[in-house]
């Protein structure tokens, strides 16, 4: 095989992985003493996904480093266009943030106002396949879709993503700019943030990096992932989709690296920072092609030259393979002078100046994920599930209560992790303790798994999880996703659900209020005087405009009923209609009759939404008359 034959393998090999293997938890960023900084990679697949390096939020000092040791050797000038201005860059203003946009609060008779349940409130609800939530700045960004691959079979539902900002005191409207395939997010703040927009194909036609700034939504034509935030509220990355080998770019800033600290290296991870210091490591080109030469880092800032640092002393010399490589490093970002970067059993820390190594994984187990307790002291989850504890020194494992799925909180005075079960435990002194879950704010009574945790802030921790929902009257169940914070929200929201004939396939746009559901957990709810059945969507795609005529042909000869009148109304984006019954027993036949006859989705909410229209139904001839 010829090289160019396989540098053309190893690229599509990386970026199959990068559209298809997923690990659970969707992580977030570097913040410093200077400033705070966001990088959160977008989910990719169903559930929570990272696709991009490692990163998570820590504290350490941003004072970038003087000189380099004898050991890095110096392979080219800072001379890049412009780079002169980069200390001047730096100490440019920050932008007048816009006005924010909190979300309205909905209909008074037709929203859900969270309750504590076993520390949490619920934040999102519904059908939100690939729900993620990361760091920005202080805050956090939820977003839900925009992981289905067109170029495979991935089982995804389809769907533009959707986003929604989530701070302190609340949920707040970003917008809604069409995302098809996000494949990374960064930025300093919600007032100044990007997404890259994939085409999630071999071609780079139609991609498109969106940035959100005080207010407003603009585009630059560009493929590109693996953001992080630059100089000036810049964004800086590696990795065109389709056109490169992982060549750094720079969009929104006029301080860019040389291209020498990129040269001969195919994609490369990487680790950046708003100071204008970036890191680079990758194994370079070789006489066998990528990838086949030996490991070695670049490090480069204004002013400085780019020096080259050799890895392979860490290492077993080994050669990975362009299917093995996209998995085989993982980068821990917190500050210009502390990089974590770990490939299989090791880990190396960047002080800024120069390498060394922590003790390696007892029995060789691979790390999936790092969390810091300290500088040289990290947490570290191993692909088998395990956690082990890493300093300088040694490795010694840490007992968890069953094989571990997803950990964080070690920054932030409390580790969390997330068993293969779906529990939730929390570390207290030596021991886990079992955290209950909350029932869904949006369910007829399934049980809640945890599928990830994030600790965005002591005291704020955000839980991920999905459940197998099936109401009264549903031939199939329905897999739905939710969020909650153990900070008081305002309101719990719904993701907006697809259309009825897509509804196995695709995934909605944007979010709604919707009002409780009537299940045994939801006391108030439960106790409903005039619940509301909700019996069927309209179509966005196929307009018909009727009186619901299989739906009263499904009532016909129901008396028993009482009196049935059909209320159309509108909520999230789209045109829904359902009924009002005497008490919750009535409302369960009346989901149960439709539901035999339909292939429809009833449920029973105490709610009660504005009419647009009403049809008294006659049960015994299944006639319609205006109300």
């Amino acid at each position: 095989m010829t090289a160019q034959a396989t540098r053309i393998g190893a690229r599509f090999a990386y970026h199959r992985r990068m559209s298809s293997v997923c690990s659970p938890h969707v992580p977030h960023v570097p913040h410093s003493s200077h400033s705070r900084v966001a990088f959160v990679a977008l989910a990719c697949c169903a559930g929570l996904s990272a696709c991009v390096p490692d990163t998570a939020v820590g504290s350490a000092n941003n004072a970038r480093p003087a000189a380099s040791p004898a050991s890095a050797v110096a392979v080219a000038d800072g001379g890049a266009p412009n780079a002169a201005d980069g200390a001047a860059a730096l100490a440019k203003s920050e932008p007048k943030a816009a006005a924010r946009k909190p979300m309205p609060e909905g209909p008074a008779k037709w929203r859900s106002v969270p309750r504590e349940q076993n520390g949490f409130y619920a934040v999102l609800d519904g059908i939100c396949s690939q729900l993620g939530a990361g760091r920005v700045g202080k805050d956090v960004v939820v977003h839900y879709g925009g992981g289905h691959n067109p170029m495979y079979l991935d089982g995804i539902r389809a769907g533009a993503a959707s986003f929604i900002a989530l701070r302190d005191d609340g949920l707040e409207s970003i917008g809604d700019p069409i995302i098809n395939s996000p494949t990374g997010i960064a930025g300093k703040s919600l007032d100044d943030f990007w997404i890259a927009d994939s085409t999630g194909s071999r071609s780079s036609d139609g991609a498109i990096l969106h940035r959100y700034l005080n207010g407003t939504w603009k585009t630059h034509a560009k493929d590109q992932t693996n953001l992080h935030a630059w100089v000036d509220g810049g964004i800086i990355g590696t990795l065109g989709f389709a056109a490169a080998n992982g060549d750094v770019w720079v969009e929104g800033s006029s301080t860019k690296p040389p291209q020498a600290l990129w040269a001969d290296l195919p994609f490369p991870s990487m680790a950046a920072f708003p100071t204008g210091d970036v890191l680079l490591i990758a194994n370079k080109d070789g006489g066998g092609g990528p990838f086949s030469g030996p490991l070695v880092a670049r490090h480069w800032a204004p002013g400085q030259k780019v020096t080259e640092h050799a890895l392979e002393r860490f290492f077993v010399r080994d050669t990975p393979d362009a299917g093995d490589y996209a998995g085989a490093s993982k980068l821990h970002e917190l500050a210009p002078d502390e990089v974590y970067f770990a490939r299989k059993d090791r880990v190396l820390r960047w002080d800024g100046t120069a390498f060394h190594a922590l003790a390696n994984t007892s029995k060789g187990e691979s790390i999936s994920k790092i969390r810091r307790a300290a500088p040289d002291d990290l947490w570290v989850l191993t692909e088998a599930g395990a956690v082990q504890r890493l300093t300088a020194t040694s490795a010694a494992t840490i007992a968890t209560p069953e094989v571990v799925v997803d950990m964080d909180g070690v920054e932030n005075g409390g580790a969390w992790i997330v068993g293969k079960s779906g529990k939730l435990y929390r570390r207290e002194g030596e021991e886990w303790k079992t955290a209950p879950l909350p029932v869904p704010a949006f369910t007829a009574g399934a049980a809640l798994k945890a599928k990830s945790v994030l600790v965005a802030a002591p005291g704020d921790v955000l839980v991920i999880g999905m459940y197998w929902e099936k109401g009264v009257g549903w031939k199939e169940q329905e897999l739905h996703t939710a969020l909650f914070r153990s900070k008081p929200v305002k309101e719990t929201m719904r993701c907006n659900e697809p259309d009825p004939e897509n509804n196995n396939i695709n995934l909605g746009h944007g979010f709604q209020s919707w009002p409780p559901m009537v299940n045994a957990v939801n006391e108030a709810a439960a106790a409903c005087a005039a619940p509301f059945v909700v019996l069927a969507r309209r179509s966005n795609e196929h307009k018909v405009v009727d009186d619901w005529p299989r739906l009263r042909a499904a009532l016909k000869g129901h008396a028993e009923l009482g009196e049935v009148t059909l209320v159309d109304f509108v909520s999230g984006d789209r045109t829904l209609v359902g009924a009002k019954a005497k008490d919750v027993e009535t409302a369960k036949k009346l989901a149960g009759i439709v539901g035999a006859k339909e292939r429809v989705r009833p449920e029973i909410v105490c709610g009660d939404p504005e009419a647009k229209r009403a049809l008294v139904v006659d049960l015994a001839t299944g006639a319609a008359s205006p109300k």
